[in-house]
């Protein structure tokens, strides 16, 4: 533990020496706001005139996290009921999913794989100013995979 922290404290340390240990030339050009922070801490007489102005990230509204996560449940209850009736005797109908099927593991890694890919295409699309688009995205991939899942669904049901 105290390897670690000591480690991690001299990381930290030779970081930001190297910040200061540019040339002048490259301070200002590619790190600008370093060089207004550092005039800022040594004349503070000064920091009325930098107009430094935060950028604030729009918030998320509660319904993209919450469709983020009703994703990784519908794919995950997808993967276990698909993989429950084939295990009791059912019959993959997608035919692209035959395949895939047949190893638990690929099909679990698909799985994961298109709620991944779902969710950063989302968050793509909120960071590009699409926030209508990344809401859409996310509600249209949810009802697809809602109407997936009760179909498996009534398929285990009948099974039993």
């Amino acid at each position: 533990m105290r390897r670690t922290l000591v480690g991690s404290l001299v990381g930290l340390l030779l970081m930001s020496a190297s910040v200061f240990a540019a040339d002048d030339d490259t301070t200002t050009t590619v790190t600008p706001t370093i060089a207004a922070a550092a005039a800022t801490l040594a004349r503070p007489d000064l920091s009325a005139n930098l107009n430094i102005a935060p950028r604030i990230a729009p918030r998320r509204p509660m319904a993209l996290p919450s469709l983020y996560a009703g994703s990784v449940f519908l794919q995950s209850y997808d993967a276990y009921s698909t993989l429950s009736a084939l295990n009791r005797g059912a019959t993959e109908a997608n035919p692209l999913m035959k395949a895939v099927t047949k190893s638990p593991v690929a099909f679990i890694g698909l799985k994961a794989g298109v709620a991944t890919m779902s969710i950063m295409a989302a968050e793509r699309m909120w960071k590009d100013n699409n926030r209508l688009g990344a809401v859409l995205t996310m509600v249209a991939s949810n009802g697809f995979m809602a109407m997936v899942a009760a179909h498996n669904s009534a398929v285990l049901h009948r099974m039993q």
